[in-house]
């Protein structure tokens, strides 16, 4: 990367909106390939600029942020604004103008994989035990939450048992016959045909 005496990388000015391979090189380098909004680490970015094209914005590396599809919508939709700070960093405001927390690090883990969880990890642990299959959503939520059930009953020491209990019909008495007549006066029969005389 060339950088002038002032410090200033690959600036384009006003000459073209889209910046080209240099200029894009350089905010991926500076950016670390990441989305710059606030607790997001999404690698799938895009180039947006902090004061729009359309309003007088160069497209200068100070002008320029890498940001994720969903927070490039919010920036442009929603009403969130970016300011510039010197040596690279960004504040970002909130619609309402309160400004947007960073999200803190991550802790470091202390010690080492074996004593963050009880699990037995082997060299076939890695492996997945699929075929490279797309992930069936429904299915995969549809187990997790009948697995949670069962386990659940079976904490509380509840199972479901059907109770078969043997079914006794009552009948009031000449059901029989109220149904034979019943059929025999609301039978549908066929209408005869009507035969009408045509005049000749």
């Amino acid at each position: 990367m060339v950088h002038d005496r002032g410090g200033a990388v690959l600036r384009l000015g006003r000459r073209r909106r889209r910046p080209n391979a240099a200029l894009r090189r350089a905010a991926r380098e500076r950016d670390t390939c990441r989305c710059r909004f606030p607790g997001c680490e999404s690698r799938r970015v895009d180039l947006h600029h902090i004061q729009y094209w359309s309003h007088g914005g160069r497209t200068d590396l100070d002008n320029l942020i890498s940001l994720c599809p969903y927070h490039h919508m919010l920036v442009h939709e929603r009403g969130y604004l970016i300011a510039s700070k010197p040596g690279g960093a960004f504040a970002f405001y909130r619609p309402d103008g309160t400004l947007t927390s960073a999200s803190p690090p991550l802790p470091p883990p202390h010690g080492t994989i074996g004593d963050g969880h009880d699990a037995d990890i082997t060299p076939e642990t890695i492996i997945p035990p699929w075929h490279g299959e797309r992930l069936d959503l429904d299915h995969a939520i549809c187990v997790c939450l009948a697995n949670a059930r069962a386990g659940g009953e079976r904490q509380a020491g509840q199972e479901r048992q059907v109770a078969r209990e043997p079914v006794q019909v009552f009948e009031p008495e000449g059901w029989a016959d109220r149904i034979r007549r019943y059929y025999d006066e609301h039978a549908t029969r066929p209408p005869r045909p009507v035969l009408v005389p045509i005049p000749v």
